[in-house]
């Protein structure tokens, strides 16, 4: 699994190690296990968790816009395998540019 990470330019590696461990999330069941683990770990609440998270962009690199090539950007790890499965994919950006005349994963 290859995936990209845009940090925030602030971030220190502290941060940078945050969000790894966040992405590197791979059980269907324990995902709040996994929330409780990082917020103890870094000694933080779990809105201050999201908001750091935020500030991390992560792109597979292997599923892009058949359109423009523009890398398929994840909201949280859950949606890595069901990306993964998509057997055609166009960003929103290039949907609205055709005026919906692109289909999503058809």
């Amino acid at each position: 699994m290859s995936m990209n990470f845009v940090f925030d330019s602030a971030f220190d590696d502290t941060k940078k190690r945050l969000c790894l461990e966040y992405w590197s999330y791979v059980s269907p069941s324990d995902y709040i296990a996994h929330l409780e683990l990082l917020c103890y770990d870094h000694n933080m609440e779990i809105d201050e968790l999201f908001t750091e998270l935020a500030k991390c962009q992560v792109y597979l690199d292997d599923v892009h816009c058949e359109y423009c090539g523009l890398p398929y950007q994840l909201d949280v790890p859950a949606d890595i395998p069901h990306a993964r499965k998509l057997k055609s994919w166009f960003c929103e950006g290039c949907i609205s540019f055709s005026g919906g005349q692109l289909i999503v994963d058809r």
